[in-house]
């Protein structure tokens, strides 16, 4: 498994028994593969994309997501999530 075939299963999505057919490895060896791979990418990338951040970082985070939204105390929301919620029995 080379790493074009790693990155196709970051972007697609396909599960490790599925790229076990595909590529004729061992589910297990797959599965190392992608962890490696993605070991390395987040080695290499943490630095620019994930500093470290201190107390006033998220302060300052925080008061701009209250000045965005009005929803105090929260530094972010995720957006596009459903969930189901059924209403308590006679209400």
């Amino acid at each position: 498994m080379n790493k074009y075939a790693v990155c196709r299963y970051l972007a697609t999505g396909n599960s490790f028994i599925s790229l076990h057919y595909e590529y004729l490895l061992d589910a297990t060896t797959v599965h190392e593969i992608v962890r490696d791979t993605c070991d390395v990418i987040w080695e290499c990338l943490k630095a620019a994309y994930m500093s470290a951040r201190d107390k006033n970082d998220w302060i300052w985070t925080a008061d701009e997501f209250y000045e965005r939204t009005n929803f105090p105390n929260c530094i972010g929301a995720v957006d596009g999530k459903h969930i189901r919620i059924r209403k308590p029995n006679e209400s």
